[in-house]
């Protein structure tokens, strides 16, 4: 029962969902540790990337260098959802971790909680997560926007059962995963887990930052209180996204996969669906922690450029090169960035 990941998955649903604008809790390839041969290699992408799922090895993204003096960190941008069958030709990464004096990973946030509240706080989340009073999503959205998710299980032979009697803002993350999944897509993908993988391989240390949040039943029974009529937009953005955004997210895809930085750039969404962020970060004590991941992992990266000659860094690669994003942010704090 990995019930820290289903606690995360309501306090970062907003992370999550918001893969279609320009991020990705998200918090992002599952490297293979067999031999590969150059003939896996594909060589040529189509120009109608909008229907291409790539396969076999690719080199994944360029990194950025963050610097101060003589002290570096090296910035590998993630990306979710990735194709399903794509294998990440990582060497060039195993040769600067292997230089390395640390890898600093994602913020990891995990429930403050005592071994003996672990099946309460799970079983607690399973009844904040369902609709109250056996009702189910036909009962409660309006009806167009009933037929349009039904639509988009029906069109993409999706079966689940269990997303009807979601609340509307957990049904929305359920039904993204289900979509994306069955587009040859998938959010499973995990860079950070390959990097450390490596990190260990070369006995390199890494700084697996921890949050622990305090309080997770009170942040639970704060999730519990939202209205549900105030979830049906998250829900509606999803669903729009869904509709229109495959493409786009296939293209991303494709984009970090051949380590295309310039293309990554051209598709941010100029559309921003906001609608599930702002209902999540409405919840005070979510929006601490929110702010509190962000600020450990930007303090864990100019520490290490204080401390250590090399390094390297993961972050989801849209907020590093957003506006306004954390390679923005390092340039007004004095750091050289240069990169892609």
């Amino acid at each position: 029962m990995k019930w820290p990941d289903k606690l995360l998955a309501l306090l970062w649903m907003a992370a999550v969902l918001n893969t279609f604008t320009a991020t990705a809790n998200g918090s992002d390839v599952v490297a293979s540790d067999a031999p590969v041969h150059d003939s896996d290699v594909r060589n040529q992408v189509e120009d109608s990337m909008d229907e291409v799922i790539v396969t076999g090895e690719w080199a994944g993204p360029q990194m950025w260098k963050i610097s101060r003096g003589n002290h570096v960190v090296w910035m590998l941008g993630t990306l979710q959802p990735l194709p399903k069958d794509m294998v990440w030709k990582y060497q060039e990464v195993e040769k600067i971790i292997a230089q390395s004096r640390q890898v600093i990973g994602k913020t990891n946030v995990k429930p403050k909680v005592s071994i003996f509240g672990i099946i309460p706080l799970y079983l607690q989340f399973r009844k904040v997560s369902k609709l109250p009073d056996d009702q189910t999503l036909k009962d409660v959205l309006p009806a167009e926007l009933y037929l349009r998710y039904q639509a988009l299980l029906t069109t993409n032979k999706v079966r689940d059962s269990d997303i009807e009697r979601l609340r509307p803002i957990v049904a929305a993350g359920r039904l993204y995963q289900d979509i994306i999944e069955a587009n040859g897509l998938t959010g499973k993908n995990d860079v950070q887990e390959t990097v450390f993988k490596l990190a260990d391989r070369h006995d390199v240390k890494v700084n697996d930052l921890t949050l622990k949040v305090e309080a997770p039943k009170e942040i639970l029974k704060e999730a519990s209180q939202l209205p549900v009529s105030a979830e049906i937009p998250c829900l509606e953005d999803v669903v729009a996204s869904l509709e229109e955004d495959l493409p786009m997210l296939k293209k991303r895809a494709s984009s970090w996969a051949r380590g295309d930085v310039n293309a990554l750039r051209k598709l941010m969404s100029e559309k921003t669906r906001t609608a599930c962020r702002e209902i999540i970060l409405s919840m005070d004590r979510v929006k601490a922690v929110s702010d509190n991941a962000k600020a450990v992992w930007f303090n864990a990266i100019t520490e290490s450029l204080d401390r250590y000659d090399s390094a390297m860094a993961l972050s989801p690669v849209y907020e590093l090169i957003g506006k306004d994003g954390i390679l923005d942010q390092l340039r007004a704090a004095g750091y050289q960035v240069e990169g892609p």
